[in-house]
């Protein structure tokens, strides 16, 4: 869960570590979306780590590597929430569009993609073993400190969660 690699929105240093496997083409990870944005807004002690798993086809990977390559720019959380935000289905013109709307520039978004797409594919590849060894049977998919979801959980779930590990974590 602490690949270097991997994007972190949040308190990177926070106390209470959730991590997401999620898809952007995801209705239910769309759906939770804007209450894990207003957790972090409410809670500064929690370090989302965002676990990309493009299981729905090419334009899923397509969203995935540019957002990652955003990585490099510094404009991640930019790129996610544009992605994020998109209703109905994806194309890379639509992918493109959200992301330049945020002011993300995507021909260097692409440019890093380019010098980073190996790098980007095997984290890609990580995150896809650890989904086989967690057994998660689609996004999304949530670990909260050393809980584990296999299923859509609600923003109250995971802040029940939270605070039994917080809870834990003092004993």
């Amino acid at each position: 869960m602490f690949d270097p690699a991997l994007p972190v929105l949040g308190n990177p240093d926070g106390d209470v570590s959730i991590a997401e496997f999620f898809d952007y083409m995801c209705p239910s990870c769309k759906a939770l979306h804007p209450h894990l944005k207003r957790l972090l807004v409410e809670d500064g002690g929690i370090r989302l780590i965002m676990k990309d798993w493009p299981i729905n086809g090419d334009l899923a990977e397509y969203a995935s590597r540019m957002t990652l390559a955003s990585v490099h720019m510094g404009v991640y959380a930019k790129a996610h929430a544009a992605l994020m935000a998109l209703e109905g289905g994806l194309s890379a013109k639509r992918i493109d569009d959200a992301m330049r709307a945020q002011g993300v520039d995507v021909g260097k978004v692409r440019d890093m993609l380019d010098i980073h797409l190996g790098p980007i594919d095997a984290l890609l590849a990580r995150n896809r073993a650890q989904v086989k060894a967690l057994k998660l049977p689609g996004t999304p998919g949530f670990i909260v400190g050393n809980k584990l979801f296999r299923r859509v959980v609600t923003p109250e779930e995971l802040k029940e969660a939270i605070a039994q590990f917080r809870v834990a974590s003092r004993l």
